[in-house]
Parts: C-alpha cells; sequence; structure tokens
C-alpha cells in the first residue's frame, strides 16, 4: 500500500490568485476567430435550449420543491405575496435548470474548439459511442440494467496527442461530485483502465500511454468539496502510486505498466488542458475564450429568443396560479383561522404541490 500522507494537503496547496496584469497578457493571446466560433455555436445552442429551461413549466407542481425548505425560506425571506414567491420559485428552478443545461452544453459546443493547432479535437469515444449504440433497441429498464456493466460510461470526451491517448471525465464544478459518484467513479477507473488503455491501443498503435482526467470546469484547487482529491486517494490503495509527487504533484500512474495515469484538473487548469493536454502552461488563456464567447452568445441570443419577455411572462403565470391555491377560512377549521396568520397560510398552502399530481 502506498502512502498517502499529507496527500491532500499537496493537493489542496495552489493557490489562484487573480493579477491584473497576467490576465492582460492572456488576453493578448486570445483568438478572435475561435471566440466567434464559440458564440455562434453556443448562441444557437441557447436559441433552442433555453426556452426549454422554462417552456416545459405549465402550473404549481411544476415548481415542485422541497415543501420543509421552501416554507421555512419563505417565511425568514417573508414571501408575503404571491409574485415575490413565483419569482423565488421561477429562479430557483430556472437556475437549475441551466445549470444542467450547461454541463451539456460545455461538452457539445465548448470543448470540441480544442485542443489548438490540432486535427485531433476533443469528441466521443467512439467506443462509447458503439457501446451506447447496441443499447438504442432496448426498453429504458433494460438500458439501466446494461448501464450497470458499461465500460465506457464515465468517459465523456476523448483526443490523442503526440503518441497518447486522453480520456476526459467532466464535472461541472467544484462541487457536482457526491460520495455515491466518488465510490463508482473510483471503481469505474479500476474495472477498466486497463481495457481503456488496450482498445486505445488497438486503434492506433502509436499510443504509448493514456492519461485518466477527471475535470471540474470551474473553481479553484481549495474551493472543491474534496471528492475529486478522495478519488486518486482511493487509487493509491488499487494500483497506483504517485509518479512524482516533488514534480508532478496529485499525478498517479499504474504500478504495473506504467502506462496509464490518473490526475484531475478543475477551472483554469482544466481549460488549459482542453487547449493544450501535453503543454497546458501554454494554453491558460482558454478560459477568457470560453467566457468571452459566452458573453458574446448572450447578448444576442437572448435579444433574438425574446427571452426576458418569455421568462416575464412565465413568472406572472407562476404568480396568478400561487394565488388560486390560497385557503379561505371557510375552508379551514375554526382553531386553524384563529392561530394561523394570512401569511402562515400562505407559506402552507404554496407547500402543498410537493405532494400532488394533478389539480394544484
Amino acid at each position: 500500500m502506498t502512502s498517502s500522507k499529507n496527500f491532500y494537503s499537496i493537493l489542496k496547496s495552489d493557490v489562484s490568485v487573480f493579477n491584473p496584469d497576467e490576465i492582460k497578457k492572456l488576453f493578448s493571446q486570445v483568438d478572435e476567430e475561435r471566440v466567434t466560433s464559440i458564440a455562434n455555436r453556443v448562441g444557437a445552442y441557447l436559441l433552442t435550449n433555453l426556452p426549454n429551461a422554462f417552456n416545459k413549466r405549465e402550473g404549481i407542481s411544476d415548481y415542485r420543491t422541497n415543501p420543509y425548505v421552501l416554507m421555512t425560506s419563505a417565511s425568514v425571506l417573508n414571501f408575503d405575496d404571491p409574485e415575490r414567491l413565483a419569482n423565488f420559485l421561477f429562479n430557483s428552478k430556472f437556475y437549475m435548470a441551466l445549470e444542467t443545461s450547461f454541463g451539456k452544453s460545455i461538452e457539445s459546443v465548448f470543448i470540441d474548439h480544442y485542443p489548438i493547432n490540432t486535427d485531433f479535437k476533443w469528441e466521443d469515444p467512439k467506443e462509447k459511442i458503439r457501446e451506447f449504440a447496441e443499447l438504442s433497441s432496448l426498453s429504458r429498464e433494460e438500458k439501466a440494467q446494461k448501464r450497470l456493466n458499461s465500460v465506457w460510461r464515465e468517459i465523456d470526451k476523448s483526443t490523442e496527442y503526440n503518441g497518447k491517448r486522453y480520456l476526459l471525465t467532466i464535472k461541472s464544478g467544484p462541487n457536482t461530485i457526491n460520495d455515491t459518484q466518488v465510490q463508482g467513479m473510483t471503481k469505474a477507473i479500476i474495472d477498466n483502465y486497463k481495457n481503456w488503455y488496450y482498445s486505445s491501443f488497438s486503434q492506433n498503435m502509436n499510443i504509448d500511454g493514456i492519461d485518466i482526467v477527471i475535470g471540474l470546469t470551474y473553481g479553484t484547487d481549495k474551493t472543491t468539496n474534496n471528492k475529486e482529491n478522495q478519488i486518486l486517494a482511493k487509487l493509491l490503495d488499487n494500483g497506483f502510486i504517485e509518479e512524482d509527487r516533488n514534480n508532478l504533484p496529485g499525478v498517479l500512474i499504474d504500478e504495473e505498466s506504467r502506462k496509464v495515469r490518473v490526475y484531475r484538473k478543475i477551472g483554469r487548469h482544466f481549460w488549459s488542458f482542453v487547449g493544450n493536454p501535453e503543454n497546458p502552461e501554454m494554453n491558460k488563456f482558454v478560459f477568457l475564450e470560453i467566457l468571452l464567447g459566452l458573453s458574446k452568445a448572450l447578448s444576442h441570443g437572448i435579444k433574438e429568443g425574446n427571452i426576458e419577455t418569455k421568462v416575464n411572462l412565465k413568472m406572472v403565470q407562476l404568480s396568478e396560479a400561487l394565488k388560486k391555491i390560497q385557503f379561505n377560512n371557510n375552508n379551514l377549521p375554526s382553531w386553524i383561522s384563529k392561530e394561523f396568520s394570512a401569511d402562515e397560510l400562505f407559506w402552507f398552502s404554496t407547500t402543498m404541490s410537493a405532494f400532488f399530481d394533478e389539480g394544484i
């Protein structure tokens, strides 16, 4: 068993400090054509998918949330009228829907502009495409059962670069990975890393090794919930060792063949890696291209899609629906009418949707 003493502290030791002079230099390396391409792709994606974050929500039941937390937050934040509560509910659900949507868009419209200066861009692993295609004729229940034994499920993107294949699993942010996912991802790597290597080698005999990378698209080494580091720590007891703690902190390598490495990339380091897996330090500006492309896409996409008007209409509809489910004293036992204030009854009534499918 390899000692993991001080392993977490080493992984958390990098401090990301904002330096205006550094950012100024990075701006000079940003490629305008690539930013425009990102903006165009993201803009088209948003026009199609952004309305989906709210169009499908028709009634109160579509804004169902934890009734206990809702009642507490509504009382603490003084949401004592339908308009304010509607705004809160809509914004909460809208944010969560967008977070899910952007996780998918990062894979589909951001990543595939990179790496830079090579014809091999990030793409879905061919093996994963084949594996999932074999499930296409199965029912949802059968697919769920078969995916338990999936070899490629945890790998989102792959690319080749100078004789090495890079396999990337993408998680949106520093608190995305939970304990269940830690177990699942650790097991997937332990069970499949040899298959991943041999499959890569069989496709291209020039491949001399693979890097398995856990990527978080924002955050810093210090701000994560440490779950990505727990995956690495668990691998230390299962066939992996630290390659070089001093020069390559946080990089593991399989002890048997020394052909498979595992590490994580977070935030700016993630995007630098996406831009150049072999030498990320040469591409520190990539996160700026992503943010600029998104900003440019939003400035056009929201106006073209008339998004603000549609959002406001949805909030009005939700507010009107909330007004309709309020109880009046004729519907309540006398002791409730006496002991509960109008605000308390309003908070109570708005939580009812958590327990019904229809009629509310």
